[in-house]
């Protein structure tokens, strides 16, 4: 029959991808460019467009005060805890909050707000060690956020070259240059939420770039929308690759009539 009429049979695979299909792979493919680049900027937390740093902060703004608690343990350069040192954090509307560390050389502070704070820790010799810490925001439904810090004390030849105090003692500040560098202490454990989500905007963009291939090499536009599906929820900087996979999503909904 087909060779009678001069008809042939073509198999989905055999015809070519509408040019709307294509430009949606491409957009599928440039979301995932962008959800791996921010994931790895996620895990990276020192450089990049997203810090660790500005990431706590971030969450910080808006923070209920007196919603951050303050534990930590306080060492010598040989890893010895220190016993009996005092400890003030500095609160920009109320009274400062006190600690002493004691014979493990733990210590506990309550009352504090999310955010940068500035933490004074002086010895029973009267040396004094200034830093400019982070403190984590409650996060989702828990009343407070917790932020844990392993601190270690100046050596003596460190505190020989700093400031001398008119009392006695010597004086080592590095909040300033911590605000101008960005190297405020933080909780390295609340950093592997930022890793997790760097790691899940990989793994969305990898998968982007497989489903793609695939649907490109199969003429397949199914394939291809889910790619944009999953290429919008890797994110982006500025949410990029939400765009990108939005456009694509509705460039292949506009082919499924002529499917």
């Amino acid at each position: 029959m087909f060779q009678n009429s001069g008809a042939t049979l073509k198999l989905p695979s055999q015809t070519p991808l509408p040019p709307r299909a294509m430009f949606a792979a491409l957009l599928a493919i440039l979301a995932a460019s962008a959800g791996c680049y921010v994931g790895m900027d996620y895990l990276d937390g020192d450089t990049g467009m997203y810090t660790h740093r500005q990431l706590i902060f971030t969450q910080s703004v808006g923070a209920p005060n007196e919603s951050a608690i303050l534990t930590g343990v306080l060492l010598d350069s040989d890893g010895e805890p220190l016993s009996n040192y005092t400890l003030e954090g500095h609160l920009a509307f109320r009274r400062n909050v006190y600690a002493n560390t004691s014979e493990d050389g733990s210590f506990r502070m309550e009352g504090l707000d999310p955010g940068q704070m500035t933490l004074d820790i002086a010895s029973p010799e009267g040396d004094r060690f200034t830093n400019l810490i982070l403190l984590n925001a409650p996060a989702a439904f828990e009343p407070f956020g917790f932020t844990h810090l392993v601190i270690e004390w100046p050596t003596e030849s460190e505190f020989d070259q700093g400031q001398e105090l008119s009392l006695g003692g010597h004086w080592i500040d590095l909040s300033n240059s911590q605000r101008e560098n960005g190297t405020q202490p933080y909780d390295q454990t609340a950093a592997a939420m930022y890793d997790m989500f760097g790691t899940g905007f990989i793994g969305l963009g990898a998968i982007t770039f497989a489903i793609a291939a695939i649907g490109i090499k199969n003429k397949n536009t199914g394939l291809i929308r889910t790619a944009t599906v999953t290429g919008f929820f890797s994110m982006g900087h500025f949410y990029v690759s939400c765009g990108f996979g939005l456009i694509g999503f509705l460039l292949t909904l506009s082919l499924i009539q002529r499917e």
